[in-house]
């Protein structure tokens, strides 16, 4: 072994030796997660819609149609899912399908009155859970999580290290 790589090798050790699991953003995040899904079955009292379709829901219901490809970046969803997603929603009828007016070549998708009664009969419980799972911080570090979590994630979905 070259002395370079028992370097790194070493390097690599101590790092492990001093990671501390539950302060690592991976472990936190996984957490936070199934915390969010425990919640969000417990507080909306149902199961039909998942948090992906209520987000999908949202959106089409606050902008109307959408191409599947705009909703896709809108909700931070990749393309392949969200076809799947979309197909299991069209079947319960909860959005549908259109002719995109501006572009023939590809479909438009829009909210159902179906879907529009299953979305608006979660968002009370959405927003109470919104407040569930900001109620362990004081209500002024709550703005600035949010806003810190969404640095986050906009920065890895730009893929660059850092926006500096």
């Amino acid at each position: 072994m070259s002395a370079d790589k028992a370097l790194k090798t070493e390097s690599a050790a101590e790092i492990a030796r001093r990671w501390q699991l539950e302060g690592g953003i991976g472990f936190l995040l996984r957490l936070l997660e199934a915390r969010y899904d425990v919640l969000y079955q417990k507080v909306t009292c149902q199961s039909d819609i998942t948090p992906r379709q209520f987000g999908v829901l949202m959106a089409l219901y606050q902008r109307g149609p959408l191409t599947p490809s705009v909703l896709a970046e809108h909700i931070s969803c990749d393309r392949n899912t969200l076809s799947e997603m979309l197909k299991r929603m069209a079947a319960r009828k909860l959005i549908s399908k259109k002719t995109n007016a501006e572009d023939r070549r590809s479909v438009q998708v829009q909210i159902t009155a179906k879907g529009e009664t299953a979305l608006l009969g979660v968002v009370p419980a959405a927003a109470e859970l919104q407040d569930l799972m900001l109620a362990p911080l004081r209500k002024e570090d709550r703005a600035h999580f949010l806003k810190c979590m969404l640095a986050i994630a906009k920065a890895a979905t730009s893929g660059s290290p850092s926006d500096d």
